[in-house]
């Protein structure tokens, strides 16, 4: 698991420096086309979001609805789910659950 955990984050730092990073430097004036291979990621910076949306990344912005714009588009709302007995069963040690630091 360890060294799978490594290789994958080796090809998200491939595909960020090829793809995104030059994107987010010299952001494009409408936004691209969702890549579908990426499984993107959760932010709670509105900022973050939209500059990762125009360079075509999957992504989850995660607010409470107090905070959310009226003019945003929000396509669906759901609600958080933690798959505590997932997590527990991927990286007990010891019993103690130790999951992958976010990258």
């Amino acid at each position: 698991a360890q060294l799978q955990h490594k290789l994958l984050n080796i090809h998200a730092l491939l595909d960020y420096i090829e793809f995104v990073h030059l994107l987010l430097r010299t952001p494009p004036s409408h936004p691209l086309s969702i890549n579908g291979n990426w499984m993107g990621c959760f932010t709670k910076s509105t900022e973050v979001n939209e500059a990762l949306y125009f360079a075509g990344v999957p992504i989850q912005l995660v607010h409470s609805e107090a905070y959310i714009s009226p003019t945003m588009n929000v396509v669906h709302s759901v609600g958080l789910m933690y798959p505590d007995e997932i997590v527990r069963a991927m990286y007990m040690e010891n019993g103690v659950a130790k999951p992958f630091p976010s990258i």
